[in-house]
């Protein structure tokens, strides 16, 4: 062995290495592309549904009321005394929300878009729930991914004037950064749940579907007697988030992790009118689609970028893996000796 090739595989033990891989190693674009027109067409709607209530809630309206916001935070509308500004603002967001969707001017459109959600959730804190901070937090991941390369009016308008930019694959750390996010607040949310008492009794579930605030649909009162049901379900609901940051990781676990959590949030949206939390849910969910399965889904529509895609795939990896968490079975990949697409020891790995 020679002294380069033994410096390499020393490099590739080194967990930086790894880190690396994870974050920055470039691959499709389409799972954000899947993101960014779902986010676009959802924040679209998110406008829309907000408009009848900006005088109430974010001008002078009777329903207005202060609430301080966190130390470091900002409210542009702060910054301006024109009482027209939050219906503009909430009228951009609407424009914006569409041309991020259709991928026109994205980068622009997503930057825009994003920070005129920001703005109206911190004009008035105490009307927004989770379910619109999810939304923010994906609409930031969007705007810092480049998923416009794919299935946009910018890709058609480079194609159109003969421009055969970079291929579709780049650094994925945007998305990265979306899935840990994700991952992680169900850990959170997990330990928090934890540590209150009637979580650990088996009585949170029953509780949650008695508040009449937030009934959408109303269980039969009979259900409310079924002990056992309401403390297994209580007790899943724990170990579904606790598990998350874990199991989501797997590559055979991911889809059967990802199908019980929308089934999870499908429920919750049934019985508890949550506004947009579950459907901001299902579309962060979109980050965790295997690179492979996005290309197929966009190519029923895009086929010219997706094989551009495909074409880039091949040229990274002519003959042997680009990461050594994509070895083939039973190969040392740099000496760490893991075969990730034979078993579930595949960590980090996208197909």
């Amino acid at each position: 062995m020679t002294a380069t090739t033994a410096t390499t595989a020393a490099d590739e033990r080194r967990p930086l290495s790894l880190w690396d891989r994870f974050f920055f190693e470039p691959q499709s674009t389409a799972p954000m592309t899947l993101v960014r027109i779902v986010w676009g067409a959802l924040a679209a709607l998110w406008a829309l549904t907000l408009l009848p209530d900006i005088d109430p809630f974010l001008t002078e309206g009777a329903l207005r009321y202060e609430r301080d916001l966190p130390a470091g935070s900002w409210s542009p509308l702060e910054w301006v005394s024109w009482d027209g500004a939050p219906m503009a603002v909430c009228l951009l967001l609407l424009v914006t929300a569409l041309t991020t969707m259709v991928g026109f001017r994205t980068r622009l459109s997503a930057v825009v878009a994003a920070l005129c959600m920001i703005t109206l959730q911190r004009g008035n804190s105490a009307i927004f729930n989770s379910g619109d901070l999810v939304m923010r937090q994906i609409g930031i991941a969007v705007a810092l991914a480049p998923c416009g390369l794919l299935l946009s009016v910018d890709a058609v308008r480079a194609r159109r004037r003969g421009f055969r930019g970079p291929a579709p694959w780049r650094a994925p750390w945007a998305m990265r950064l979306l899935q840990l996010e994700l991952a992680i607040g169900y850990a959170l949310s997990a330990w928090a749940k934890s540590r209150g008492e009637t979580w650990h009794d088996g009585t949170a579930l029953g509780m949650a579907l008695r508040i009449e605030d937030l009934q959408r649909f109303v269980p039969p009162e009979w259900f409310f007697d079924q002990a056992e049901i309401l403390n297994a379900l209580t007790w899943f609901t724990l170990l579904f988030e606790a598990g998350f940051v874990i199991a989501v990781w797997n590559r055979r676990l991911r889809p059967w992790v990802l199908g019980i959590g929308v089934a999870f949030h499908l429920g919750i949206d049934l019985f508890l009118d949550i506004g947009f939390f579950s459907m901001a849910m299902w579309t962060a969910y979109l980050a965790f689609v295997f690179p492979a399965a996005a290309d197929r889904v966009i190519s029923r529509w895009d086929k010219e970028g997706v094989g551009e895609s495909a074409r880039t795939s091949k040229e990274m990896r002519p003959e042997e893996p680009s990461s050594p968490l994509d070895a083939p079975p039973g190969a040392a990949a740099g000496g760490l000796g893991v075969s990730p697409r034979s078993g579930p020891e595949g960590g980090f790995a996208d197909p």
